[in-house]
């Protein structure tokens, strides 16, 4: 049986927008968060992954665990040790 040590760790990014007195809600479709999505959420997620490919000896795999695509980003990363490898 192997041993097996795990930890966690989290990065939240909480969007939001301000708008002035006089908006009536939903004017905009979201367009705020459309933006977000489509700039900068990709630019994110290839930054994060790039980070961690980085590193030699690491196998890095996305995953999904019950989650939304669209909210969350789950990555199993796991160290390869050399009796791994082999």
């Amino acid at each position: 049986m192997r041993y097996r040590e795990e930890k966690s760790y989290s990065i939240e990014i909480r969007l939001s927008a301000e708008f002035d007195d006089d908006y009536e809600g939903e004017e905009d479709g979201y367009e705020w968060h459309a933006r977000f999505d489509r700039l900068v959420r990709p630019r994110v997620v290839r930054a994060v992954l790039e980070a961690l490919a980085s590193d030699p000896g690491w196998k890095i795999t996305p995953v999904s665990r019950g989650r939304s695509e669209s909210d969350a980003l789950e990555i199993e990363v796991v160290r390869v040790t050399a009796a791994r490898q082999g």
